[in-house]
């Protein structure tokens, strides 16, 4: 019996300890301090696993079409130092719930495409299966 509750209390500290391993993308510091990432770390793997997910994945630079339906769809022009590594905090963009957002990107052929919260849940959720 005491077998069992060993096995079952180092699965548990590794599980734990599994899910404190889990990185923390850079581009976070621009929203969340320090300490209440590694709040996050320890204390709520899952939320910070989406936020990771989230912050790589709410949008895409896509080259600008030439057949676009209108000025009317584009929200703005914004400046993007590196198209690699997007930060929408520090843009300080969020999605729509349902609604996709276009931004121009100064000086370049560029565009930059927000998506709607729904899209990047459901992408979240179907890697997550």
């Amino acid at each position: 019996m005491k077998k069992i509750y060993l096995v079952a209390l180092l699965m548990s500290l590794g599980f734990v300890s599994l899910a404190q391993n889990e990185t923390i993308d850079a581009r976070l510091n621009s929203k969340f301090s320090k300490q209440e990432l590694q709040e996050l770390q320890s204390k709520n793997p899952a939320e910070l696993a989406f936020l990771n997910f989230y912050v790589a994945n709410a949008y895409q630079v896509t080259p600008m079409p030439s057949g676009k339906g209108g000025t009317h769809e584009i929200k703005g022009s914004i400046k993007v130092a590196d198209l690699n590594n997007v930060n929408i905090y520090e843009l300080n963009l969020s999605p729509l719930q349902k609604d996709y957002q276009y931004y121009t990107i100064e000086g370049t052929d560029k565009l930059l495409v927000i998506l709607s919260d729904e899209q990047i849940r459901a992408k979240y959720n179907q890697i997550k299966k």
